[in-house]
């Protein structure tokens, strides 16, 4: 997308909106919109909308067991304050990883879900390391409760959080021995990041003094595998007077014992390259990954500034993103290659796959979720390393990186076979219904105002004319309009007609199955 030179407005849009406009923020802000979810926000204004977005949602109730293989977890009931159990932990990361995707395919109208998935990818931890289900729950209620709340407090939780200590050494940092894992991982990816590098090891944001003293303030917590707990000890922290560089006036830590930690926290978010860093990792998510030096001073720093002056209250910056001019500009709007959960979610959700009224039928197919998002190479929990997927910051390319000729055809499998044989578990179907469909675009026996409404509910933009020729060619192949409406009314007439409902069926579900196969629909 050529963007170099053109001016950028922050301002907020006007009017009220459109379906296409709430098609754009909700694709960007849920996992895959459903048309209802859509048609619900046409017609309001954006503050109204933005309000809905933002709105704080109760905690859900934990993940439960759902294997007769873990002995100690009745099913149905949760695992999340047991001791560790290293024999039966599989399980249990298993149940984990299943509740966070039955928190995404099961979301409201809420910004929640693609945030906790967001502050993820940047206070990163990976599931297989830490190797202990209660700490990885632990972790993620973090996120939850601070997702849309304040960047500051979400520091200071996961400075101490069990997972994190395990994840980054925390747990092994004394005052013998400091360990600088967190200290560097504070400073370059979670907050303030590096800057332009002035010397050796030296950056304008921060130096390599500043990571051996962040270390020394970071000393003396420890995890507890029977409580779930972090807990401090005095005889392990470094009590000396920690000094910083000129990046951060010279600023003296004294020994504050349990409380340290939180004197660097806020040293680090007094300095304004803090918020201006986390807007970048936040406009890459919700926006699009170029940042020019247009885009950078006329959106990221207005941003900054907003969320700087709200002392890391994250709301208003969003507010402020979301309703932007820029965030609903057309050059925008499908310029995202969906991420896999992204995908993989967003087809349950837009067509509207309905799920078994046997919780375990769910989780079980949730894990098929996890592992059809895995094949196309994001691993839910586990990001590849502690800077995260590099599709939100490996320069040049970016989101192109998700679409290869390893996760193109992981990605037509799994809408294949969501329109063909479905995913069966205990005798459940997880399958899309066509006619589903096809009663949510208005008039089923016009080939045109089917199309288009097939394509309302599942693409991001409006098919072209070769687009829609396309898909009337699979649809009638060479046939005149009026043979599926002749098609269609004599279904109607008598829905009970297996043969009927068949043959309509296997042409809907072709026509969906090749929406769900073009490139727009990888977009959002």
């Amino acid at each position: 997308m050529e963007t170099t030179g053109k001016t950028y407005s922050i301002e907020p849009i006007s009017g009220n909106l459109d379906f296409g406009q709430s098609r754009h923020l909700l694709d960007r802000c849920l996992f895959g919109a459903k048309k209802s979810e859509i048609d619900s926000l046409v017609g309001k204004d954006i503050s109204t909308v933005i309000n809905t977005l933002l709105q704080k949602i109760d905690i859900p109730n934990p993940p439960v067991g759902y294997d007769v293989l873990d002995p100690d977890v009745p099913i149905g009931e949760t695992w999340v304050n047991l001791a560790y159990n290293s024999d039966y932990n599989i399980y249990r990361r298993r149940s984990f990883r299943c509740w966070w995707i039955s928190q995404m395919m099961l979301q409201s109208v809420s910004l929640v879900e693609k945030m906790v998935l967001l502050w993820h990818n940047h206070f990163v931890t990976e599931i297989e390391v830490v190797d202990v289900a209660p700490f990885n729950y632990q972790y993620n209620q973090v996120l939850r409760a601070n997702a849309l709340g304040n960047i500051k407090q979400m520091a200071y939780e996961i400075v101490i959080d069990p997972a994190m200590l395990v994840y980054l050494n925390g747990e092994s940092n004394k005052a013998s021995a400091p360990n600088e894992n967190f200290g560097r991982e504070l400073f370059e990816l979670f907050t303030i990041g590096k800057g332009p590098l002035i010397t050796d090891g030296n950056y304008t944001n921060y130096t390599e003094a500043d990571i051996r003293e962040a270390a020394k303030v970071l000393t003396g917590w420890k995890v507890d595998r029977t409580t779930n707990k972090s807990y401090f000890t005095d005889t392990r922290h470094d009590q000396t007077t920690k000094v910083f560089s000129d990046a951060f006036g010279k600023t003296s830590i004294q020994n504050y014992g349990a409380d340290e930690y939180k004197l660097l926290v806020d040293m680090i978010f007094s300095q304004k390259e803090t918020a201006r860093n986390l807007v970048r990792k936040i406009y890459r998510w919700l926006m699009y990954y170029e940042i020019n030096p247009e885009i950078e001073s006329q959106i990221i720093e207005p941003l900054a500034t907003t969320l700087f002056d709200n002392n890391y209250e994250v709301k208003p910056m969003l507010a402020q993103l979301l309703s932007s001019q820029h965030f609903f500009s057309v050059d925008y709007q499908g310029s995202q290659i969906k991420n896999p959960m992204d995908f993989t979610i967003g087809v349950y959700r837009k067509c509207e796959i309905p799920l078994s009224a046997v919780f375990k039928d769910n989780y079980e197919n949730w894990l098929e979720v996890y592992y059809s998002s895995k094949s196309m190479e994001m691993i839910l929990g586990d990001p590849p390393d502690v800077a995260g997927w590099p599709e939100y910051y490996k320069a040049p390319s970016f989101y192109e990186l998700w679409i290869n000729s390893s996760t193109v055809p992981q990605r037509t499998t799994y809408t294949d076979t969501l329109c063909g044989s479905g995913i069966t578990k205990n005798g459940f179907k997880f399958v899309i219904d066509p006619f589903v469909l096809t009663g949510m675009t208005g008039d089923p026996s016009n080939v045109t105002a089917l199309l288009n409404g097939l394509a309302q509910i599942i693409l991001p933009v409006q098919l072209n004319d070769a687009q829609f020729n396309l898909l009337k060619e699979t649809l009638i192949p060479g046939l005149p309009d009026s043979t599926w409406t002749f098609e269609w009314i004599k279904y109607i007439s008598n829905p009970t007609d297996t043969t009927q409902k068949t043959l309509i069926s296997k042409k809907l579900l072709a026509v969906i199955k090749a929406m769900l196969r073009m490139p727009e629909f990888y977009l959002s």
